[in-house]
């Protein structure tokens, strides 16, 4: 083998073995980063319901805090491929978002962006938003306007 070959086996394989870490995914931030206030952030919502208990659907993330000026959103996710309504006007002071409106569907099997805070989002104010099942934004309430909800600062 000469030694151009040599170098290229030693290159190629060099490849394969840096290959797997190339696809990992990052390690999540650790204390002491600044995290959550990190600019911009995405906050990722999964939406489902509980067989156990027909009629009620949850959001599982824990009440969240958004920063109006670290560009933070929030992406809703339909985690058991049916469709909901994420209705904003049945909160106490209707949307903390510019786009998409008080009300908006998050597709069954797929996802809807909050884009960013709206301008006339009230800093110190809690948004509770309620949830409908189905396509409908007068579906029925499988998720009422309490916790959890979005903390604007």
């Amino acid at each position: 083998m000469t030694l151009k070959q040599k170098t290229l086996l030693a290159i190629l394989a060099l490849a394969i073995v840096s290959l797997p870490a190339c696809t990992q995914k990052p390690a999540p931030p650790r204390a002491g980063q600044g995290f959550g206030k990190h600019d911009p952030r995405e906050f990722l919502v999964y939406i489902y319901s509980d067989p156990a208990y027909p009629g009620q659907c949850f959001a599982d993330w824990p009440q969240a805090t958004l920063w109006k000026d670290k560009h933070q959103t929030m992406k809703w996710i339909s985690d058991d491929g049916n469709a909901y309504v994420v209705d904003f006007s049945l909160g106490k002071y209707g949307s903390p978002f510019a786009d998409p409106g008080p009300t908006f569907l998050v597709p069954a099997n797929g996802e809807k962006a909050s884009g960013d805070l709206s301008p006339s989002s009230q800093k110190g104010t809690y948004y509770d938003y309620g949830i409908r099942a189905g396509t409908n934004a007068n579906g029925p309430i499988c998720k009422p306007a309490s916790d959890p909800g979005l903390y604007v600062k």
